[in-house]
């Protein structure tokens, strides 16, 4: 894939994490290889630096070095590529988004600048200015979570896929099917992903794939998955969402008494024998104990072994 279309953007996208060494610098070791082992394990594409790769804990040096890994590893294996580039304010985004298509990745998630709400004037602001920092042939995606201000809905992509011609697709990771299909409905000619919670219903009714943190677990379930959608197995995709939801109901442990994100995410693939272990996450981020991932090693080992990564 040499550029990221509205057409062409649908599959599997998994996030790598952003791996920490036990002085918390980056592992260059260990990302590059994650980023082997996804690209050899089938995935459309990878993907960095929303949530799952702990955006909010990377100074801009320390971005800049990531992305010039990122890109350079999934370059030799072939994979496409996209980097989030959400930060609190319009010059921050613009230098990221510009650090990468330097680099050579196809294309940015853009969440809203999350510290305070902008208003309709200020919106329609930053939209411009990142279209307009925005290259040739460099897709935009739009990350739309609750988590930051200015949540779109439906009929409000019919003008953003109107006025910025660079934006390809949306990440979606609300659970209301209505939403979802005002999304399909207003803005077609998007390509729409949204969450593994929610593919065996969403898939069928538009979603054109999945941006995953399960890829990094077990990518095969989620490959398998994506083709019974596509190929009419809805009964089959129905069984996989339950026994998914199941999977997610019982790693309710790693969360405790808050923990998110990329907290959990590297605390639940730890188990698979499927990644390297991308360590601890940055503080004051805590990470999930060690004797709770143990017993979560043991809920998996005994409740969830048709989960576990195959091998090769």
């Amino acid at each position: 894939m040499r550029v990221i279309t509205r057409e062409n953007l649908r599959g599997l996208w998994a996030a790598v994490t952003t791996p920490l060494d036990d002085d918390d610098r980056l592992d260059e070791g260990v990302l590059r290889e994650n980023i082997r082992r996804l690209a050899a394990a089938g995935v459309d594409g990878i993907y960095t630096t929303d949530a799952d790769g702990e955006f909010y804990a990377l100074e801009l040096d320390e971005f800049k070095r990531l992305v010039d890994i990122f890109g350079d590893e999934c370059a030799k294996v072939g994979a496409a590529t996209q980097v989030g580039i959400t930060w609190c304010n319009t010059a921050g985004m613009l230098d990221r988004l510009r650090h990468a298509a330097e680099r050579g990745v196809l294309g940015a998630h853009v969440g809203h600048p999350f510290y305070m709400p902008m208003t309709p004037s200020s919106y329609a602001a930053f939209w411009e200015d990142v279209q307009g920092a925005t290259p040739e042939g460099f897709a935009l995606i739009h990350y739309n979570t609750p988590k930051v201000h200015n949540y779109r809905r439906g009929s409000d992509y019919t003008t953003l896929a109107r006025d910025v011609p660079s934006l390809v697709g949306t990440k979606h990771v609300s659970s209301d099917v209505s939403q979802f299909c005002s999304l399909v409905e207003h803005a077609p000619e998007l390509s729409h992903f949204c969450g593994e919670h929610v593919y065996g219903v969403f898939g069928p009714l538009g979603a054109r794939g999945i941006y995953s943190w399960f890829a990094n677990f077990n990518p095969s379930f989620l490959l398998e998955w994506i083709a019974d959608v596509e190929q009419g197995r809805l009964d089959e995709a129905l069984r996989k969402q339950h026994r998914f939801h199941a999977f997610c109901e019982a790693s309710v442990i790693l969360h405790e008494d808050g923990n998110d994100h990329a907290i959990v995410g590297k605390a639940l693939s730890s188990v698979s024998p499927f990644l390297l272990h991308a360590g601890g996450t940055r503080r004051p981020y805590l990470p999930v104990r060690e004797e709770v991932v143990e017993e979560w090693r043991r809920i998996v080992e005994e409740r969830f072994p048709d989960l576990l990564w195959p091998g090769w």
